[in-house]
């Protein structure tokens, strides 16, 4: 029974229309019910139970606190079911009736509503946030901000991929990046986090100012970055290092220019799959335990690319539908 023909039973049950099948099974229901603990029924909330106590005494005067009821395993199942599916619609009544027949006004939490940057390949985005911060947002990344950002907090998600942050300061509003498993907070800076999935790994550096790095997940440590300083936290361990590093160079890419030092096979393979859309694959494990140091500007041709990439360890490569096998 929903609840909409539950509201119509009870009407005809006050009002004296109801059958007297009808009449047993709100007596039912409503004896069943007054044996339970207010806390049985709506938890340990003080309001709840406030709320449970003030239905109580309204139910009453119509029942009566001394009328005993009798009734078959059917009725004393059909009073469960029923105090299950009626019991929200109580609820709602009461919170929604001020006791004189008027609705009451209710202050209900929005749900959180966010607007989503998102970029393609070799795409970046500049974006103003309401607080005159700027975010520069690298390709194949993905960015929520809540609408509600500025008003009483600075906080939005990097959910994928990579951003740089120069940070308006406001002592009173922290500023936060919530990245995976990690928290950025800072007042007044600006840091680059790296965030794509594929290489496992989290990095955050930063240009100036201070920034502490949370881990949310299981492991829980904190750390405070200066400028100039890189954190680099696995995603698979919780395991993380810190060293020196030119944020400058980190953060080319909203220059289109690609700066890589000391960096992994993967690294250089996202970086081209991040401007060129293609996937590299190394032909073996000596060529994907190679490191890179490379600058290659966005505007290069694909195969200009490629061939600073094997000039590097004179490697070759070849084409194969949307991979580029280097060998």
């Amino acid at each position: 029974m929903d609840s909409e023909k539950f509201k119509q039973l009870l009407h005809r049950y006050l009002n004296g229309t109801a059958s007297d099948a009808e009449k047993e099974v709100i007596d039912a229901w409503y004896e069943s019910y007054r044996e339970l603990d207010d806390s049985e029924v709506f938890g340990s909330n003080a309001s709840e139970s406030r709320i449970a106590s003030q239905m109580r005494k309204q139910l009453a005067g119509y029942w009566g606190t001394t009328r005993k009821i009798v009734f078959s395993k059917y009725l004393a199942y059909a009073a469960a079911v029923l105090m299950l599916v009626s019991i929200a619609w109580l609820v709602y009544r009461w919170q929604s009736n001020d006791g004189t027949g008027g609705v009451r006004q209710e202050s209900v939490a929005p749900s959180t509503a966010y607007r989503e940057i998102s970029t393609a390949v070799r795409q970046v985005k500049k974006i103003e946030l309401p607080d005159s911060s700027t975010v520069w947002v690298n390709a194949l990344s993905r960015l929520r901000i809540p609408e509600s950002f500025g008003n009483q907090r600075r906080e939005l998600y990097l959910d994928e991929g990579e951003a740089f942050f120069e940070v308006a300061p406001n002592p009173d509003k922290p500023f936060v990046v919530h990245s995976r498993d990690i928290a950025i907070k800072v007042v007044g800076t600006a840091f680059d986090i790296s965030n794509y999935e594929r290489l496992n790994r989290i990095l955050v550096n930063v240009a100036h100012g201070k920034v502490q790095v949370t881990d949310t997940g299981k492991y829980g440590l904190v750390h405070e970055l200066t400028a100039d300083q890189q954190l680099a936290y696995n995603t698979l361990t919780g395991e993380h290092t810190m060293k020196t590093s030119a944020t400058g160079e980190a953060a080319t890419w909203r220059e289109g220019k690609i700066a890589l030092k000391n960096a992994s096979f993967e690294e250089v393979a996202l970086a081209m799959y991040n401007v060129y859309g293609i996937e590299l694959k190394p032909a073996n494990n000596q060529i994907r335990n190679h490191q890179y140091n490379l600058v290659i500007r966005t505007t290069h041709r694909l195969d200009e690319a490629l061939r600073i990439i094997c000039s590097i360890h004179q490697n070759q490569y070849r084409r194969e539908n949307n991979e580029v096998i280097i060998y």
